[in-house]
């Protein structure tokens, strides 16, 4: 029986969604339902491309989007759980790689730059998104924040969604997900 990439990525998609958050059926049912909205279109990361891709290159993009709706300054205070991960990408040579995008409030700005400011020894590039582009250019991302970390294929197509910070399955199948595509890291 010969499987599909795409059969493989939507179920693998659609399996992160009940790791992510189990609860109720109806719940359950519309989470898979924004996935499948989150997956129907490709990410668009707007004129000035996040992602340049070499094409003889695979390469896999995680986005870890922060909107106006959650805390910020927060967000950015837990940067460095993301260095075991960083860490991990630097031995794929530039074909994994992480974009930290954040679209603060208005009221979030002052506390977003002390944030910044303590946290300098982050070394890795943030986006900070003071217009709200991100959204505007992808209105199928889901209102749900527990969706807003995902893996991407070099198409900038969704392959994984969920937070592996916070869930072991989901780290798990980032992990598998990653040497599928790219190999054994170097």
């Amino acid at each position: 029986m010969k499987i599909e990439v795409n059969q493989v990525v939507n179920w693998s998609i659609r399996i992160s969604i009940f790791f992510t958050l189990c609860s109720c059926n109806t719940t359950s049912q519309k989470l898979l339902k924004e996935m499948t909205l989150l997956q129907s279109k490709p990410i668009n990361c707007g004129q000035n491309e996040l992602v340049h891709h070499d094409t003889l290159q695979k390469e896999i993009e995680c986005i870890v989007y922060s909107d106006s709706v959650s805390c910020t300054p927060c967000a950015i205070n837990k940067m460095y759980l993301w260095n075991s991960f960083l860490d991990y990408s630097k031995s794929y040579n530039g074909q994994l790689n992480f974009y930290f995008i954040f679209c603060p409030a208005r009221k979030d700005f002052q506390e977003m730059k002390l944030a910044l400011i303590k946290n300098s020894r982050f070394n890795y590039p943030i986006i900070l998104d003071t217009l709200g582009q991100f959204a505007k250019l992808n209105p199928h991302l889901p209102k749900n924040k527990a969706l807003h970390t995902f893996l991407l294929d070099e198409n900038n197509n969704v392959i994984l969604v969920g937070n592996p910070l916070h869930n072991k399955k989901i780290k798990e199948m980032f992990y598998r997900i990653v040497e599928d595509r790219l190999g054994k890291p170097e």
